[in-house]
């Protein structure tokens, strides 16, 4: 049976998730709320005889939404239950959230995952590189003053207000009725990290989320910029300076290690920049699939960076 997920099967999931990701600790049961909340409840699991076997998280992003990690326990492999989750979230996705296009990333190794998605309908696109930077080897100072960032106070219900207005203008010039506004989630609710917005003078041309808490236990301290969105009116590069720079800068003074950024190669020139002028290094890969016409990585209207992966 196929039903909502709900707190009460957080435990069940963190166990299923660390068998089948093979991961060294389990999720931690903040990021789990917060990703069912920012579903609108709406994210899944599958049970046999009261007893959770799978599941899959998804995420609303307008008319664009995205879903995983996914996850069947390893003594159900094979019995196509994670068929049946996915065709169960194609539907709601669908169905109830009026979804135009569906996407997710997956390990491009994986030539068994690659062929089980696009036998459901999905098609490979290109890849997006997950890069890291040790802040000791990190040029702190900025190149160019154009661009000013400043964190958000989202504790102030005006400034939180405007944030998401400011977000949701950025994000529907990538194209219309995409929205980004779940992502503050777990920011605001779930107390993970801090967001700061990029100006020129008194605009708002970008917004960058950032975790500073993992969704794992025990792991390293690091930032992750989760997710950044920057106004094709900007320069690109100049404003990728301010925003790593400033992460960078917050992160040194709360004591974490590295930074953590997403790039898609649809933007390789940006992948390029980040690895050659910030001295960024991959340390991870995934390939992007999608099943409809809009692709959030492939906008005239503002650069995206992240990725499809929870």
């Amino acid at each position: 049976m196929i039903r909502n997920m709900c707190f009460g099967d957080i435990e069940a999931v963190k166990e299923i998730d660390k068998l089948c990701f093979k991961a060294d600790t389990k999720r931690t049961t903040t990021g789990i709320e917060g990703y069912i909340e920012a579903s609108n409840n709406s994210s899944i699991v599958y049970e046999i005889d009261n007893k959770v076997v799978g599941y899959n998280f998804l995420h609303l992003w307008g008319s664009f939404a995205w879903f995983g990690p996914l996850g069947v326990h390893p003594e159900y492999k094979g019995s196509g239950i994670g068929k049946a989750l996915i065709a169960h979230t194609i539907k709601i996705l669908k169905e109830d959230y009026n979804a135009s296009t569906i996407g997710l990333n997956t390990m491009p190794e994986s030539s068994y995952n690659v062929g089980f998605y696009m036998n459901l309908g999905f098609s490979p696109l290109k890849l997006t590189l997950s890069l890291k930077k040790e802040l000791d080897e990190l040029d702190y100072s900025s190149d160019s003053n154009k661009y000013s960032v400043n964190e958000v106070n989202i504790a102030s219900e005006t400034d939180y207000y405007s944030l998401k207005t400011n977000l949701k203008n950025l994000a529907n010039k990538v194209f219309k009725d995409f929205d980004l506004t779940p992502e503050l989630n777990l920011i605001k609710h779930q107390g993970l990290g801090t967001i700061f917005e990029l100006k020129d003078g008194g605009s708002i041309c970008g917004i960058a989320i950032c975790y500073t808490k993992s969704i794992r236990e025990n792991t390293a301290k690091s930032l992750q910029i989760k997710l950044a969105i920057i106004d094709s009116s900007a320069d690109y590069k100049l404003a990728i300076d301010s925003i790593v720079n400033a992460c960078a800068n917050y992160a040194k003074n709360i004591g974490y290690k590295k930074i953590l950024i997403d790039s898609n190669t649809y933007n390789m020139e940006i992948c390029n920049y980040l690895i050659s002028k910030h001295h960024f290094k991959i340390y991870h890969t995934f390939v992007m699939l999608l099943m409809g016409k809009d692709n959030p990585f492939d906008s005239k209207g503002a650069l995206l960076l992240t990725r499809l992966a929870g």
